[in-house]
């Protein structure tokens, strides 16, 4: 395998993994699909962190967090699309960074992954590989 279909595997690879697990949480929050909690539980989750939930902030929210996982998958826009998923969860890991590290504890192990793997997206592009 030459040096650049090594590279475009691997980023297709990075952009399935970062999009197919991104985007199924994205619609438990919009649609209460995959056992996510809707968008009524999702606003009371954001009111739960100290944050605003009154409509229509929360379908918004899950809204962009559709599209980016999409633009993740799919590689169309996927620099920007994980770019903007980067900030979501940022935005998670510094939620959740009272409670420590560990996510095994609520902290911010697993977003801060997170952030890392969609800034590797957004840093690297979609590859050549894109429907």
């Amino acid at each position: 395998m030459t040096g650049a279909t090594g590279l475009d595997l691997a980023l297709l690879l990075l952009r399935v993994a970062a999009g197919g697990f991104l985007l199924p949480h994205a619609l438990g929050k919009l649609l209460g699909w995959f056992g996510g909690p809707g968008l009524a539980g999702f606003a009371d989750e954001l009111r739960g962190f100290g944050l605003p939930a009154r409509a229509p902030l929360p379908l918004l929210l899950a809204g962009v967090q559709v599209l980016c996982g999409l633009a993740v998958l799919l590689g169309w826009q996927a620099r920007l699309g994980a770019g903007v998923a980067a900030v979501f969860l940022l935005a998670t890991a510094l939620l959740a960074l009272p409670k420590g590290w560990f996510w095994m504890r609520g902290g911010a192990e697993y977003s801060l992954f997170w952030v890392l793997t969609l800034c590797a997206v957004a840093l690297a592009g979609p590859g050549r590989w894109v429907p």
